[in-house]
């Protein structure tokens, strides 16, 4: 009769780590947001005191596995002590899903899939300055990109930089 139950249990232990490791060995995602490709500044419109401009960067999944992307946004480094002739804000969304508000449509990315994110400035001059002195002035500023991700593990963050250099906001003032 023991030995029955030490057979049972040796094979619950068998089974238990053949499912972890069947699960271990199941593909994954993996994201890759390409920000060395991004395009170079593109004028969305301008007016007499507003500039607004786009960046596009690609991504695709080269995981074996579809993931999530649950969120995207991002953070300005030009504080006003830097540089307080103009206000810069921004926001990032899907190429193809373009919105106006600040919320981030969640999508599934199949494994292979390839899409493109749009990040979107907006130039405002500040104290008393108009629009071309405040981009006259404008030095080059980081930016980080935020995407909120997750697959068959935890949710985890990827956090990439670009810098959106004085000429090519200046080259959209022409």
């Amino acid at each position: 009769m023991l030995l029955i139950i030490e057979i049972i249990a040796g094979l619950f232990l068998l089974g238990v780590v053949a499912v972890a490791v069947f699960i271990a060995m199941q593909p994954k995602h993996k994201f890759v947001f390409d920000v060395a490709k991004r395009t170079k500044a593109e004028l969305a419109s301008k007016t007499d005191d507003k500039l607004c401009f786009n960046v596009d960067i690609p991504f695709t999944n080269e995981g074996g596995d579809e993931g999530l992307v649950l969120d995207a946004f991002m953070r300005i480094y030009l504080p006003q002590e830097q540089y307080d002739k103009a206000l810069v804000r921004g926001k990032i969304n899907l190429k193809d899903v373009p919105r106006d508000d600040d919320y981030f449509e969640a999508l599934v990315m199949p494994k292979g899939g390839r899409k493109t994110m749009t990040a979107k400035f907006e130039v405002t001059p500040m104290h008393g300055a108009a629009l071309s002195e405040a981009v006259n002035g404008l030095p080059d500023f980081d930016v980080a990109l935020f995407w909120e991700c997750r697959g068959r593990e935890n949710l985890y963050t990827i956090k990439k930089f670009i810098t959106i250099s004085a000429d090519e906001v200046k080259a959209l003032m022409k």
